[in-house]
């Protein structure tokens, strides 16, 4: 059985909400090496819950966006059409501003600012990993109108 190679993609490897979650976790291991502990009251851990979950629930929302704009959120395959609308009008990643929070939930979970603070290294690796690749690949195929659309929009926030 012969697979067909679909390279109408930005080419990024590594799903980029496994990264997130994993600094995150990893975040959370580095505190049992070299404590870097938060002090305060226990109620922070369902803080951290929550802000896990909202996380889990905006990437939902997120994926159910992009099927209503028939095009695909994973970087891995085609991209149909610039998203303008909604969130992008905003920021042109935020997708990956909503995946900053699971490391931070994560950390008030373990009670670490290891965890907390991981989001920034995350973030890092998402840049050259996905961001840069994507917005190569986005400028490639739609041009002038992505290029437009990059001069309304930041990157973040």
């Amino acid at each position: 059985m012969n697979k067909e190679i679909n390279n109408d993609n930005p080419g990024v490897k590594i799903p980029p909400p496994i990264i997130f979650i994993g600094f995150g976790l990893f975040g959370g291991l580095i505190n049992y090496l070299k404590p870097l502990t938060i002090t305060g009251p226990s109620w922070l851990v369902y803080l951290g819950v929550l802000i896990l979950i909202g996380s889990f629930l905006g990437f939902g929302y997120m994926i159910n966006f992009y099927k209503k704009n028939e095009t695909e959120i994973e970087p891995t395959k085609t991209t149909f059409k610039i998203i303008t609308s909604g969130l992008y009008r905003h920021s042109r990643n935020p997708v990956y501003i909503i995946l900053c929070a699971g490391p931070v939930g994560l950390g008030f979970i373990f009670m670490t600012y290891w965890a907390i603070f991981a989001f920034i290294p995350a973030l890092i690796v998402i840049y050259f990993t996905a961001v840069k690749k994507e917005e190569q690949y986005l400028e490639k195929k739609f041009g002038q109108e992505y290029l437009d659309y990059k001069k309304k929009v930041r990157r973040w926030i």
